[in-house]
């Protein structure tokens, strides 16, 4: 008998018995459509925590008052001091360059940023959808920082030069664009050089220089702010700062420390820590991680998930021990029948593939009924959770056809091998 034969017999079996093969395959598609759910959901989280480890922005601690901390509900890593106050907290920019110095291997940086607005650019009259990073007329989101952001965000330089420190203690009224900003205000032109006027608010245009063109970043970099249209970059000391100090200079609230790739995380945050506490004592601030209070958060929701995961999967199980006393009950009401192909020249193995054949078959109906209520579990979890959660397609799917032929072995291996091992002569006496 051949292999299509057998499958044919297999199919014409579970016909016959029809709500008990439905039964089956509902009861194994159930399992495995939560259990291969969980598994994608867990490997999707595995590679989006992969590529969170190597955005920049995941690679920086945060500096915050303990007090601007608990505002945002941020996970602290560490804190620089216990007191639950939260006492106000802030830096000049001379204690911000004075960690750089303590921190040498580190990039200490801070951002102030702004829309300005610049008549070089048409202006557009419709302000009714609010749109970001995808800015309307005339508008640019400048950011003022220090230098050793671009060395942490590992910019290239196209044209020009980036500023430096010299040019945030002197305000230099300078601009670093980028390639595509530089042909939007000046076509084919070269930008260095040029001017810019920009104005924030309601307040006089000011000239800024451009002194610098950053180079678009790689295709496969497409979280980098360097890819978008109208970023410019000036000395932090230029951009009119919201907050001042009593001495009627800029302080900040928040001050980042990027880390370079493949630096341990613990132990920056432990010397960031220390040194924190050289330079400002025992002051009520937090050091953060934001790829840790991501973590955490996740950590909650694949809690969830496993639970969830080991009841199916202990539904399964009892699933398949059932279906296994299901077939067994099967090979007994064939006995009769599997001695009769026997005595005309069926041997045990194809006797044995042939209740493989129907314990395959039941177990890959099951699993494509699991890999389609996979599909509307992983609906609920983008809904609650975002896409990353609900895992990939081709994940679900391979898991899922693995799983089907798993458990078909599991509850079709023994029966199969009970029916192979029928004697044809005792079979044939049975009424």
């Amino acid at each position: 008998m051949s292999i299509v034969d057998q499958l044919k017999w297999s199919l014409r079996h579970s016909k016959r018995q029809a709500l008990e093969s439905i039964l089956v395959t509902l009861a194994i598609g159930l399992g495995i459509g939560v259990i291969i759910t969980v598994l994608a959901m867990f490997w999707s989280v595995a590679e989006e925590y992969r590529k969170l480890e190597e955005l920049d922005y995941f690679r920086s601690l945060q500096i915050v008052s303990r007090a601007e901390e608990a505002q945002r509900q941020l996970a602290p890593i560490a804190l620089v001091s216990t007191d639950p106050t939260g006492i106000s907290w802030s830096a000049p920019l001379d204690e911000v360059l004075e960690l750089q110095k303590l921190l040498p291997s580190m990039h200490v940086y801070v951002e102030l940023s702004w829309l300005a607005y610049t008549n070089l650019l048409p202006q557009d009259e419709n302000k009714e959808e609010d749109i970001w990073y995808g800015f309307r007329g005339n508008e640019i989101f400048l950011t003022g920082t220090l230098p050793s952001y671009f060395a942490f965000s590992r910019a290239r330089v196209q044209q020009g030069s980036i500023f430096l420190l010299d040019d945030v203690r002197s305000a230099s009224r300078v601009l670093v664009i980028t390639e595509t900003l530089a042909r939007d205000l000046f076509g084919d032109e070269d930008p260095i050089g040029r001017t810019v006027p920009l104005s924030f608010d309601d307040s006089e245009a000011v000239d800024f220089t451009v002194i610098g063109v950053l180079a678009a970043p790689d295709d496969t970099d497409s979280y980098s702010l360097f890819a978008d249209n109208r970023m410019a970059w000036a000395p932090v000391t230029v951009i009119p700062s919201y907050r001042s100090g009593p001495d009627d200079t800029t302080h900040f609230y928040n001050i980042s420390v990027g880390l370079d790739p493949g630096v341990d995380l613990a132990s920056a945050l432990e010397q960031v820590r220390r040194e924190c506490e050289l330079l400002w004592g025992e002051d009520s601030i937090a050091v953060g991680n934001p790829l840790e209070s991501w973590r955490e958060s996740m950590k909650h929701m694949q809690r969830y998930a496993f639970i969830i995961g080991l009841l199916a999967s202990v539904g399964l199980v009892i699933a398949v021990i059932n279906i296994l006393n299901l077939m067994l009950a099967r090979v007994l009401k064939r006995t009769k029948s599997i001695g009769l192909s026997m005595a005309l020249g069926s041997s045990r193995r194809q006797v044995f593939r042939q209740f493989m054949m129907e314990a395959l078959f039941l177990g890959l109906v099951g699993a494509l009924v699991g890999i389609l209520l996979s599909y509307g579990f992983a609906v609920l979890l983008e809904r609650g959770y975002g896409a990353f959660a609900a895992g990939k397609g081709g994940a679900r799917v391979g898991l899922g056809i693995v799983m089907g032929f798993l458990v078909s072995l599991l509850f079709g291996v023994y029966p199969a091998y009970l029916g192979s091992r029928t004697n044809p002569v005792d079979a044939l006496r049975i009424d």
